[in-house]
């Protein structure tokens, strides 16, 4: 590889050279297990799983390292946008603690007029002229 040349042997990789590269790698490995371990443990689905498994997983570090860059060079910002977050958050509970109060005082006041007006069983039957 020249100096110049940033990509690594897996990381920053085309999918292509990826695929070779841990293929081979996995393919060695297999033929050293099997002469050592004689029984036929790997197969050609777990050497499937083992490559397909590998790729996906090349691609979650590249995308937890280039979110990690991100962070970093976005920290402050996102610290003032989490500030406001919070700011606003406490604003809603107050308005919905204040409005919650308001709705209490005007059922307090509907229901403490109607009782002193409010007549007894026996009037108002004797009203209607069952009595």
């Amino acid at each position: 590889m020249k100096p110049e040349n940033k990509k690594g042997f897996v990381y920053q990789q085309t999918f292509l050279a990826r695929l070779i590269f841990i293929g081979v790698l996995f393919l060695i490995g297999i033929v050293i297990t099997r002469f050592l371990i004689p029984i036929d443990i790997t197969t050609i689905s777990m050497f499937a799983s083992m490559i397909v498994g590998t790729l996906i997983g090349t691609y979650l570090a590249n995308v937890i390292f280039k979110s990690g860059d991100l962070i970093e060079e976005k920290s402050e910002s996102l610290e003032d946008l989490v500030q406001d977050t919070i700011e606003k958050g406490k604003d809603f509970i107050e308005d919905i603690k204040t409005k919650d109060l308001e709705k209490e005082v005007e059922v307090k006041d509907e229901n403490e007029a109607p009782e002193g007006e409010q007549k007894s069983a026996r009037e108002r039957l004797k009203d209607k002229g069952l009595l």
